[in-house]
């Protein structure tokens, strides 16, 4: 029931043409499905299309989509009558919220014109209808005079008053004319009012006027004033006549959410009484909001900083949360010079010389502010016109953006003025480093600040062991989910208390107490010698010694990262390109500064600054800059070039894979959308909206038809409803049920729901990207969307992915697509298949058994045929297995296989009692060739076993992994290595074991798909390091679990990289004596490897030294029995699935899943144990069906999905000569 207009049965050829259900529009002329189809026009076919159901009388939910594009194409016309501007892409869709009356932040580049839509809004609400009252908070009175000149321009050009329209507090009136200002402010006299954030702090009570003042809408130009204090954040809310009682329990929710939250946290049980109290708040600000009048809130922000507790004011009162940017978006070229002479500053002042205006030049830390102003006193005396900047002079920063100075010097801190505080896309062009960005700070760390002393336990926790590392981690713990809030204020006071031991308050003596405790443990660790010499060795530390004392000099990555990220800056169309440069003063703290940069950025490629060619790269760096500067000039229109900015809707199946994707262009702003959470982040050519549909929105109906299908003169027809899914005990079902069908739950979601969310926010957008895995299942979820979505926007695309970084999802974004309709088609067969098999044999099963959980799959039979018979045949048989320790420690294992002549039990003694004999028969080398990557089915038999447990939740894990980012997709039967997975191994295996380890390989033939691997060169030991530092931050928690598949993963991957290995094997004969003739064996046995190759990645074969030749005593001895032919564990049959060619990479781990679930299959030991109704249910299919569920069949079916999905043969052809077998059932 999709119909854009009646909300009625509509089929997908409709939804694909934009079109309404064939109820409300039996005939549609062509030229209007063109109109439809085209950007260019899209609404002139909307319009047409609302005009022929008005003309039926039968226009209904179509007219609201209708007057919202109409009411935008009006004020667009009214812009360009305004301005001789048109709207952006990204202006219409904020333009679309205030029309709906929906507050948000606008987290959006230089240039975009945040500033511009937010005059004009509210110069177009005051020409919509003269009630309408707007206010615009701005941070300077400069900026409110230029803002009202342009606003009153924009109402004179609109045919409007602009003296009565529009009111500004230009500054200091005095007498009369300030009280005539204050008289009009106070009395309503006005639609749009223009102030500064000052301004509305002293005189809120005037502009409020007790409530009398309502307005509309209110747009923020100066979220940093307005954040910065929660009293200003109340007053926003007040103005957009929400009442203060609504604040206070807005807040009481906000601190009960964080005592749950910490609960989570500590991994404890919530209270049931703070869930009770939870809804009973939600319960009461629900109806305290109720009826009242609501404003809409706009917050513009180019960076976006939020802090504090009342900053989520926003997100429970109004339904979003503003965001930040981030700083590894970036696109700096880094170089770096190795100097001929000693002389640092010469080189300086000749990179200086060479690249000209628009430069940063960055003194280290450790030789301070001295020593930035002699490197300014050089290049001034060369000709350069450079000033420096600092906390007590930023004056010369006025004169940088005039023009009048060309080059700034400072010094390389995290809170400086430079590395921070500048955001000036069209002026900075490059940065120096006049030595490598460091910490550097005597050994007894007395002097170190709280960053310091982080940044230095970070470094040097790989050098300890036991108790000390347990203790570091506890105390980085607390002072790091703390001290990265803090503003540079409250940064210098905790600075200054640990400097001179005051006492503080709150968080702040929090913060300083673990501090103090961490320095005494660092003191105490660094006396150690044995841990001073590890540090060396393990990690990224440098000690000096200078002048008889002993010097830590630690690279400072963050701050190189945030002082260069200042030369590439989003703006409206991208991110500027920036050149970076660091003249080397010290090889090896260089290096480890390259090393480490890359654990934040694996998009960081170093250069050598002579290999650059450096008068091209300055003309384009130049020509951007002149770019942005005419688009904040306002000098380049959208009528000129196509829009710089598009709104791009990305929709993705997972919450989590949500926000990473939206984690690599900086914290989003979320949004709550009905169901939906969005998440809000600008690439500078988008603002992208990414939203989780949770998996499939629609599946077959298990009603009407054939099992959901209507069969009609040859033609299939699948009938699809929304998917329903039980809150409490996960059954999904389509059809209409008031209480779940299993557990009798009336806690149902209903993913109609999501639908309703998605098309609201699909009306706000001009493109969407549909970004499901890149798998038919993956397709047909895309083809879902793309259908439900399509009447209520211009664009849809599929972009694919194989794994989640920014760099993919970027090329992704470059390189969209159509739906494949093969693979869809190949879906919707392998759907239906298991639809008709699963319920026609499950109803014979209810109808037999009388049990109504029992089903039947067309792959699951024959895979619980297999268990069956194995378990059959290994009753047949027996072998003993003798586990013997001999007098050296080593362990050998004699097998025998039953019936024996004697007791096991008699043959062990008499082992015991003589002893066993060793010879050697010789030795020989052999090479090892390293297994290739994984593939689904090999890392769920080879995970199973690691992890000891089932390939459900390794499959689980996986998925987990990949949505994080970590690793490649995890549904794949290639084991092809692409380029980009070759340059991963060759940066890890050249960088930890050197390049004569180093041997890439491909693997499979090509393709689109690729084996498993991870994404980054990083191991699992330095990912956990990452996590602990905060420089990676997951989306959602990893467990030990994951940690381990993530190292298997990358172990095999980086061994498939590697040289072969050389191993000694020594073959043995081992002579087990007894009463009567010994027990005699002979096998090889691994002594040793004269290559290591691969295994120092991946130990395949344990590597000791054989038992001497000889008698030997025995220490030791058991045995056991097992079957002569084992029973099946898991990995076992997913190999089975796999060579036999039954399922699919996807189907593997829910195959079994189900078996377990059904209870036909029972896991002992980790062996597959058949029940007894598992029996029954084979016997009773095999003996009643048997052309339907044998193997032949299934395979045969498979490779029929699998043509269909190369598009070699036709789906309906498939299913038709499929239905004429089920039909006989």
């Amino acid at each position: 029931k999709m119909c854009p207009n009646c909300g009625g049965t509509i089929s997908d050829e409709r939804l694909e043409v934009k079109l309404p259900c064939m109820e409300c529009l039996p005939e549609v002329p062509k030229k209007i499905v063109q109109m439809l189809k085209n950007e260019e026009t899209f609404f002139a076919g909307v319009s047409e299309v609302r005009r022929l159901l008005k003309e039926r009388g039968v226009l209904k939910s179509y007219e609201v989509f209708y007057r919202l594009e109409k009411e935008v194409e009006d004020a667009n016309k009214l812009l360009y009558k305004a301005t001789g501007n048109k709207l952006w892409s990204a202006q219409k869709t904020w333009l679309r919220r205030v029309i709906a009356n929906r507050s948000f932040a606008v987290l959006a580049p230089t240039g975009v014109g945040k500033t511009l839509f937010g005059t004009f809004t509210a110069v177009y609400l005051a020409k919509k209808e003269k009630e309408n009252k707007s206010i615009i908070i701005l941070p300077t009175s400069l900026l409110v005079k230029q803002v009202y000149e342009r606003a009153k321009q924009m109402a004179e050009n609109l045919g409007l008053d602009s003296e009565r329209t529009i009111i500004a507090y230009l500054g200091r009136l005095t007498g009369k004319k300030r009280e005539e200002v204050f008289n009009r402010i106070r009395d309503g006299d006005f639609n749009v009012l223009i102030v500064t954030s000052q301004f509305l702090r002293r005189n809120f009570k005037i502009i409020w006027n007790e409530g009398a003042n309502k307005y509309s809408f209110v747009f923020v130009d100066d979220v940093d004033a307005i954040l910065r204090s929660s009293k200003n954040i109340d007053q926003v809310l007040m103005l957009l006549g929400l009442p203060q009682d609504a604040v206070a329990n807005a807040l009481k929710l906000i601190y009960l959410k964080r005592r749950i939250a910490g609960y989570y946290a500590r991994r404890q049980q919530v209270p049931e009484e703070l869930y009770n109290e939870l809804n009973e708040l939600k319960d009461k600000l629900e109806k305290i909001l109720k009826g009242k009048l609501k404003g809409c809130l706009v917050i513009s922000t180019a960076t976006g900083k939020p802090r504090g507790t009342r900053v989520k004011l926003f997100r429970e009162l109004l339904g979003f949360e503003i965001g930040a940017r981030t700083e590894a978006l970036r696109n700096v070229v880094d170089s770096y010079v190795l100097p001929e002479s000693k002389d640092i500053d010469d080189e300086v002042v000749n990179l200086i010389k060479t690249l000209g205006k628009g430069g940063l030049v960055f003194a280290p830390v450790s030789k301070g502010l001295e020593y930035a102003q002699a490197l300014n006193e050089k290049l001034r005396q060369a000709g350069v016109r450079s000033e420096v900047v600092h906390a007590k002079e930023k004056s010369a920063l006025d004169r940088f953006v005039k023009g009048e100075v060309d080059v700034l010097v400072g010094v390389a801190v995290y809170y400086g003025l430079l590395v921070r505080g500048l955001d000036l896309p069209h002026i900075v062009r490059y940065a120096v480093f006049a030595g490598v960005p460091h910490f550097k700070f005597s050994i007894n760390l007395e002097e170190a600040g709280p960053f310091r002393l982080l940044q230095f336990a970070f470094n040097i926790r790989p050098a300890l062991e036991g108790y000390e590392q347990s203790q570091l981690d506890r105390l980085v713990g607390r002072i790091r989910r703390v001290i990265y809030d803090l503003d540079a204020a409250k940064v210098q006071i905790l600075t200054e208390a640990l400097k001179e031991g005051k006492e503080l308050k709150g968080r702040l003596e929090y913060l300083r107490k673990n501090l103090v405790e961490l320095k005494r443990l660092l003191i105490r660790e660094l006396s150690k010698k044995d841990v001073v010499k590890r540090l060396e060795e393990k990690t990224m530390l440098v000690i000096r010694s200078e002048e008889g004392q002993q010097f830590i000099y630690i690279p400072d990555t963050m701050t190189y990262l945030q002082a260069s990220g200042r030369t590439s800056r989003l703006y409206a169309g991208g991110l500027s390109k920036g050149l970076s440069v660091v003249v080397v003063d010290d090889e090896g703290l260089f290096n480890k500064l390259v090393r480490q940069s890359r654990w934040y950025s694996d998009e960081i490629e170093w250069v050598n600054f002579d290999d650059l060619d450096v008068e091209k790269l300055m003309k384009d760096i130049n020509k951007e800059r002149e770019f942005i500067a005419k688009l904040i000039r306002g000098e380049i229109k959208p009528t000129e070039v196509e829009d710089l900015v598009k709104t791009a809707l990305v929709v993705v199946e997972s919450p989590t894979k949500a926000r990473t994707i939206a984690s690599f262009f900086g914290k989003p702003s979320r949004r709550s959308y009905g169901v939906l959470n969005v998440y809000e982040t600008s690439t500078g050519r988008y603002v992208i909206l990414t939203v989780a549909t949770k998996g499939h929105i629609i599946d077959l109906s298990e009603s009407g038809g054939f099992y959901g299908v209507e069969v009609s003169d040859g033609v299939f027809i699948p009938i699809y409803k929304t998917l329903k899914r039980c809150l409490r005990c996960g059954e999904q079902f389509t059809d209409e049920y008031e209480v779940c069908p299993v557990c009798g739950s009336r806690e149902i979601f209903d993913q109609g729901q999501t639908i309703e969310s998605l098309r609201e926010l699909a009306r706000e957008v001009d493109l969407i990207l549909l970004a499901t895995d890149p798998d038919t299942e993956g397709e047909k979820i895309a083809w879902d969307t793309y259908n439900v979505l399509s009447p209520f926007v211009k664009s849809l695309h599929r972009i694919e992915f194989h794994e989640v970084t920014r760099k993919a999802i970027e090329n992704a974004i470059k390189s969209p697509r159509s739906v494949f309709l093969p693979l869809v088609e190949a879906q919707i067969v392998r759907r239906i298949a298991d639809r008709w098999i699963g319920f026609s044999l499950s109803k014979k099963l209810w109808d037999a058994f009388n049990l109504k959980f029992l089903s039947a799959g067309r792959v699951q039979t024959p895979v619980l045929g297999w268990i069956i018979q194995r378990y059959e045949e290994a009753r047949k048989g027996y072998r003993i297995i003798f586990t013997i320790v001999l007098d050296d420690g080593k362990t050998i294992r004699l097998e025998v296989e039953g019936p024996l002549k004697k007791r096991p039990s008699k043959i062990k003694k008499e082992i015991a009692e003589k002893g066993v004999e060793i010879e050697y028969l010789g030795e020989e080398e052999e090479t090892v060739f390293p297994p290739p990557p994984f593939t689904t089915d090999t890392m769920l038999r080879e995970a199973s076993r690691n992890l000891r447990t089932g390939v459900a939740e390794v499959m689980k894990f996986a998925q987990d992994l990949f949505e994080l980012g970590l690793i490649t997709y995890h549904r794949t039967d290639s084991t092809r290595v692409s380029d980009v997975g070759i340059k991963v191994a060759r940066e890890y295996v050249t960088e930890n074991f050197g390049k004569e380890y180093f041997e890439g390989r491909v693997w499979g033939a090509g393709g689109a798909h690729e084996c498993i691997r991870p994404t980054r060169p990083i191991d699992a030991e330095t990912l956990l390091e990452l996590i602990r530092q905060g420089i990676f931050q997951p989306a959602t928690p990893l467990t030990r679990k994951h940690i381990r598949l993530y190292d298997l993963i990358f172990r095999r991957f980086m061994a498939s990289q590697m040289k072969p290995a050389k191993i000694v094997k020594t073959l043995i004969r081992v002579k087990a004596l007894t009463e009567d003739e010994p027990i005699v064996r002979e096998f090889p046995w691994i002594k040793t490897a004269t290559e290591e190759g691969f295994l120092k990645v991946y130990r395949v074969f344990a590597m000791t030294e054989p038992p001497s030749p000889g008698l030997h005593e025995i220490k030791e001895i058991s045995y056991r029995r097992f079957p002569l032919l084992p029973l099946y564990t898991q990995a076992d049959i997913i190999r089975l699935m796999k060579e036999r060619d039954i399922g699919r990479p996807s189907t593997y781990a829910k195959i079994l899943d189900t078996l377990l679930k059904r209870k036909y299959v029972i896991e002992s030991g980790g062996k597959l144990v058949p029940t007894k109704l598992g029996k029954k249910v084979y016997e009773y299919l095999t003996q009643n069906y048997k052309d339907l569920v044998v193997e032949e069949r299934t395979r045969y079916l498979e490779e029929k999905m699998d043509k269909v999905e190369r598009g070699e043969e036709n789906y309906l052809d498939v299913l038709k000569e499929f239905y004429q077998e089920i039909k006989k059932i």
